[in-house]
């Protein structure tokens, strides 16, 4: 929990009528933080009546939001960068705030974003990440990445931070350089490169808190079979031992054992596989297990309660998109088939919901879906459930603090989408929530531990890869 943070923005005076009087104070409380200002009808970074400056207004619906942060008497303004990101906030005294480098266009803080377009003057001025969070819509954007990336990993770390990993960024290029982000400060870091470029590939965080990275593609070794692993406390990585068969698009799930469980994948030579290996992280070696029935990529793979893993869907050379879905028992290392999904799907979701029950989402095969489906352990029968408003793949989905999923853009087949919707569960439906401020697929997203969401990266279209990163 963080302390309790008081920030003063400003004591405005105002004149009226010869008569010096204080403006209304206005204060909140949201996620620990304390937040007090007062409001202003003078001039201000959002408004300078002398050089005929105003910003425009953002669009913010705080009932819809359930922000307690927001009141209809809190104006919030749209602020952009130099590269025309948008950042929404209310107007500030043009004094506190510090003055961008004119070089470099940064600041000195990592917790403020250089704006460009404020009424303070001419010169560009830094505005604080926190302040952003007055006039949160839902959605909000953080701090940007370095390097723009798609098909990427997103994990956080036993530290709260969020370790971002490889991808492909634009101009096809492979990455692969690192990144951290630290939810207490909303700034990015860099930190030491991956040995091998990759994307399409997985990251799971162990039980010892490292980081183990698996497989991927790069354009100077094709499919890698090549394992690294991320230390936090050192900043570090390290190679460990090579899995049997180079693969992505593959899954990699953390057993209740502590061992890493590989399943299917592309090969460039073989093709399509089927196969399945075992990391141990107190060896730091990989043996190969029993294949699965089908081989598959673009599948998914969850951890149920009971600690077997549900493979589901996919795309097979032979038979097509696929509808089956398969157990894997750890305990025995063998494979059983189960009930069938209602619909083939590759490229879709599974979140494993606090009922214990599994929920796929969207995908695609040959038509785009909206559809969700669920899965009973105790059964192995899936039934249909509410349908989502937008039909997508490529999109993410979150199992929230409160149970709900949250699903986030991802590609219809026409455009790119900025939708998000939320799930709930206990009635099976689904409503539509705000959307975010860049529509994205082939992204991430992570759920923090302070209960909100990350969103990072992504792409527009084949040739056009994100470095923003937003919060839900």
């Amino acid at each position: 929990m963080r302390s309790i943070v008081v920030l003063l923005f400003i004591i405005f005076l105002s004149s009226v009528r010869g008569q010096t009087t204080q403006l209304p104070n206005y204060s909140c409380s949201e996620n620990n933080v304390s937040i007090q200002f007062t409001l202003s009808s003078s001039a201000h970074s959002a408004s300078n009546p002398t050089s005929s400056c105003s910003l425009q207004q953002c669009n913010v619906n705080s009932t819809t939001n359930n922000n307690s942060c927001r009141s209809s008497s809190t104006p919030c303004f749209d602020y952009r960068t130099i590269n025309n990101i948008s950042y929404c906030a209310p107007g500030i005294l043009c004094s506190i705030l510090e003055r961008c480098d004119n070089i470099t266009q940064t600041c000195s803080s990592n917790n403020s974003i250089c704006i460009i377009n404020s009424c303070c003057s001419s010169q560009a001025v830094c505005l604080p990440f926190l302040v952003t969070q007055m006039c949160n819509t839902g959605w909000f954007s953080t701090g940007n990445m370095t390097n723009a990336r798609a098909s990427h990993t997103a994990s956080v770390l036993s530290n709260g931070k969020v370790l971002v990993t490889g991808g492909i960024g634009n101009a096809s290029f492979f990455l692969n350089s690192a990144e951290l982000y630290d939810p207490s400060t909303s700034t990015w870091t860099t930190t030491s490169s991956m040995t091998n470029a990759r994307y399409f590939h997985t990251a799971s965080v162990l039980s010892n808190g490292k980081l183990l990275v698996t497989g991927g593609f790069n354009s100077n070794s094709g499919a890698l079979n090549g394992a690294e692993l991320y230390d936090s406390s050192t900043s570090t990585w390290t190679t460990t031992g090579n899995m049997a068969n180079g693969r992505y698009i593959h899954t990699a799930s953390v057993l209740l054992n502590g061992k890493v469980l590989v399943t299917g994948g592309m090969n460039s030579n073989i093709g399509i596989l089927n196969s399945a290996e075992l990391y141990d992280p107190s060896t730091g070696t990989w043996t190969t297990t029993n294949n699965m029935t089908n081989a598959r990529y673009f599948h998914t793979a969850s951890v149920l309660s009971n600690g077997k893993v549900l493979i589901t869907g996919g795309l097979n050379s032979n038979i097509g998109i696929l509808n089956s879905a398969e157990l894997y028992d750890p305990s025995t290392g063998t494979w059983t088939t189960t009930g069938n999904m209602t619909n083939a799907r590759s490229d879709h979701t599974a979140s494993v919901l606090s009922n214990g029950k599994l929920l796929v989402t969207g995908g695609s095969n040959g038509n785009y879906l909206n559809s969700a489906e669920l899965y009973d352990s105790s059964t192995g029968i899936w039934t249909t459930t509410g349908n989502m408003t937008n039909t997508r793949d490529a999109h993410t989905a979150s199992v929230l603090s409160n149970g709900n999923v949250l699903v986030t853009g991802g590609f219809n087949g026409n455009i790119t989408l900025n939708s998000a919707e939320l799930y709930d569960s206990s009635i099976g439906s689904w409503t539509t929530t705000s959307k975010m401020n860049n529509a994205r697929y082939d992204h991430t997203a992570s759920v923090l531990s302070n209960g909100k969401v990350l969103v990072t990266g992504g792409r527009v279209s084949n040739f056009d890869c994100l470095n923003s990163a937003e919060l839900y």
